[in-house]
């Protein structure tokens, strides 16, 4: 092993880069691994020659070293992050310090100052990352004008680094990333409104616009959408679909299901449901927004799980796992296991991790479940390549739900609701025969599904055998 004086300075610094970009080290294997003395080895990292940053977690004594990684388009490895609070205050949240190896250090904002090292991304970072119609739109756009990737399966951690923190614009939830972002955050609130009597043409203007887009099918969440501010609701998601398509009968089956489920006391989006043109338009009101102005944090499952658990299996086995953790309370896994039962009786398939979310107060705690959202017969969607499913009657399964009278029942009395609405009710958009016939038959397979999971069941409804 060489001693302190038998290496040069330039030699030092070049061996401590290559040691720290494999990612951070405690100052007793750097001493071991260079060769130094402990006295070389501070002086070589307070000289500022490499781009690091030291750190303790709480509850370790001994500090660690990393090297700052270099990112992309001369952004800063040091971020802040931004909280929008639901009065539309904006408050600081955490500085961010992106490391070599991957992983990035936070240092909460704050009395707290707590400092968490994540072996990759923050799952925030992740959940705000571009996905879906929207995220597919996004890259397009970046790979003309920014060099990015085409295809957000092809973009790195670095590349969604870049985004929300140089162009991250009326993200999901309540963070703000960067302060050129938080910039275009304070900008958007000059936007205008659109008052109700304009939103039929000016939904139909955009659905007109993106109509030659070639971003994705319906399937895996990626139907065509767009994010619009209006007088009546405030921020909302707008789906659209052309008329005598098959989405086009299930975005009104989507008003029904979230409906159904609220009157039944499960917690689910504001929706309305308008047609213009050649196009049926969903309005789902944003539950992460207040007002105009105020934010209210959220995290998807999908983001929580595979920070503290790693498991993405069923919606019940997660919601099981977060009530053991006290992460949400038993009333919300209801809603949970609720949510899911009724999917299984209106032929909702399409229950992944980003699904689901959990809402975060502005103390940074999990404040419950969110509103269900995105639950839908996708039994039914297209497949692609204009390939549409036999309407099929549902077969429904009771899966990692179990036998839970009261959540069956629960469920059971929001898909009577929705299944009988989709035979009777007028629509905007109205449903096909074909639709209506199909809604007749769910119905009697909801009554004889559920007939053995609800000992007081009672009588099936007219129409029902």
């Amino acid at each position: 092993m060489a001693g302190s004086g038998d290496i040069s300075e330039n030699d030092l610094v070049q061996a401590l880069a290559r040691a720290l970009r494999e990612g951070p080290r405690v100052g007793s294997d750097l001493i071991a691994r260079l060769g130094v003395s402990q006295p070389t080895l501070s002086r070589t990292i307070r000289s500022g020659i490499l781009p690091i940053t030291s750190f303790r977690i709480r509850g370790v004594r001994t500090p660690k070293y990393a090297l700052l990684r270099q990112l992309p388009q001369r952004l800063a490895s040091r971020q802040r992050v931004s909280r929008l609070l639901a009065s539309g205050s904006v408050v600081p949240f955490a500085e961010l310090e992106f490391l070599s190896g991957g992983a990035t250090l936070e240092r909460l904002a704050g009395d707290n100052g707590r400092v968490t090292l994540y072996e990759g991304l923050p799952p925030y970072i992740n959940f705000a990352s571009p996905s879906g119609f929207l995220g597919k739109q996004l890259a397009q756009d970046l790979a003309r004008t920014q060099g990015f990737p085409q295809s957000l399966r092809d973009w790195s951690d670095e590349h969604r680094i870049v985004y929300l923190f140089s162009r991250g614009l009326n993200l999901p939830g309540n963070l703000v990333f960067g302060n050129t972002s938080l910039q275009m955050e304070l900008e958007l609130r000059k936007a205008r409104a659109t008052p109700v009597t304009e939103k039929p043409l000016a939904y139909l203007a955009m659905a007109t616009a993106l109509k030659g887009s070639a971003y994705g099918s319906s399937v895996g969440g990626e139907q065509p959408k767009f994010l619009w501010l209006t007088e009546d609701a405030g921020h909302v998601i707008v789906k659209f679909a052309k008329l005598g398509s098959r989405m086009a009968e299930l975005l009104p089956l989507e008003h029904l299901a979230l409906r159904s489920l609220a009157e039944v006391g499960v917690p689910a989006a504001r929706t309305q449901l308008l047609a213009a043109g050649d196009y049926v338009f969903l309005e789902v009101q944003r539950f992460d927004r207040v007002g105009l102005n105020g934010r209210v944090g959220m995290l998807s499952a999908g983001a929580v799980d595979d920070e503290f658990f790693g498991k993405r299996d069923s919606w019940s086995e997660f919601a099981a796992r977060c009530v053991a953790a006290k992460y949400l309370s038993a009333e919300d896994a209801r809603h949970v296991h609720t949510m899911a039962a009724f999917s299984e009786l209106i032929g909702n398939g399409d229950r992944h991790f980003e699904n689901l979310s959990l809402l975060i107060d502005e103390r940074g705690e999990y404040q419950g479940i969110a509103p269900a959202y995105d639950i839908l017969p996708m039994r039914y969607a297209s497949i692609g390549g204009g390939v549409d499913p036999d309407l099929r009657p549902i077969e429904p399964k009771v899966g990692p739900i179990g036998a839970r009278p009261e959540v069956w029942e629960q469920a059971s009395r929001a898909a009577q609701r929705f299944w009988t609405a989709a035979q009777t009710e007028t629509l905007a958009a109205p449903l096909s025969d074909d639709m209506k016939a199909l809604a007749a038959e769910n119905l009697t397979a909801v009554w004889e599904f559920v007939a053995p999971l609800v000992p007081a069941h009672p009588a099936a409804p007219n129409g029902a055998r």
